[in-house]
């Protein structure tokens, strides 16, 4: 799914109905093309994660809440105590269901589930309600067993989790987050500051912020601090992105029409 659905979806969580000109208004600021958003919106609708009430005006189903339950839960996994439980997913799906068998993979991994071997993925966290879910919403419960289990042989070690997990792509995708965050983000958001405060233009820096507080949630699979190397920054990333976020609660006037997508 792109940046720009999951935060449509966001946006819909907030706001029971929106108009297709309301997102038009707010993603041509974004610098998105008129009918590239609406065709957005098109595509999501096929894809059953919202439907319109009435012509143009939009509200999110069932499958698009489930969808952001996933990503929002992840961040707050890194805080919780691991009881070192693994959780297992094993499956097998027919050649001939390749397409949905690859979607389930997808979503796994955005989970957080690492390949353990073919056709096995764990993951140190109970998922088993979010799991389930996707079961049902892809039809697979002929062809998938979810277990819970200690490992009593070749526990999954720091140097193994780095193998399961691209904990080298994500520190580095972290890295990267925290550069961007202090050499473009902040001074675009001190200019705004300085600058008078447009609500729109404060809106639109949120949600880029969200988009890639998004963006490493997705890719993050949010390990216990033992499963980590030394040097993690994640945390500490994450932990700062998400402080900014909530700051905006004071930035964006309550008066705003884009106030109530904050609180």
């Amino acid at each position: 799914m792109l940046s720009i659905e999951k935060q449509m979806l966001f946006l819909l969580t907030k706001k029971r109905s929106m108009h297709a000109k309301e997102f038009v208004q707010i993603y041509t600021k974004r610098g998105y093309k008129e009918q590239s958003i609406r065709n957005v919106l098109s595509r999501m609708k096929k894809e059953k994660y919202i439907h319109a009430e009435e012509r143009s005006l939009y509200s999110i189903m069932d499958k698009g809440e489930q969808f952001l339950s996933f990503v929002n839960r992840k961040p707050r996994q890194s805080d919780a105590d691991w009881n070192r439980k693994w959780t297992f997913v094993h499956f097998e799906v027919p050649e001939p269901q390749r397409q949905r068998r690859d979607q389930f993979r997808l979503q796994l991994l955005q989970l957080g589930f690492g390949q353990l071997y073919k056709g096995v993925y764990v993951s140190p966290w109970d998922y088993s309600k979010q799991l389930l879910s996707l079961i049902h919403a892809a039809s697979m419960e002929d062809y998938v067993t979810i277990s819970e289990a200690s490992i009593l042989f070749r526990d999954i070690t720091p140097e193994r989790a780095a193998d399961i997990w691209p904990l080298a792509d994500i520190h580095r995708l972290h890295q990267e987050k925290r550069q961007w965050y202090q050499d473009e983000f902040m001074p675009a958001l001190d200019k705004e500051i300085r600058g008078g405060m447009d609500p729109l233009a404060l809106f639109v820096l949120y949600l880029h912020l969200g988009e890639v507080i998004s963006e490493i949630s997705l890719q993050d699979p949010m390990l216990p601090l033992s499963l980590l190397p030394r040097d993690w920054i994640g945390h500490r990333v994450i932990a700062e992105l998400h402080r900014s976020f909530q700051s905006f609660a004071t930035l964006i006037p309550s008066s705003s029409t884009y106030y109530q997508f904050l609180v």
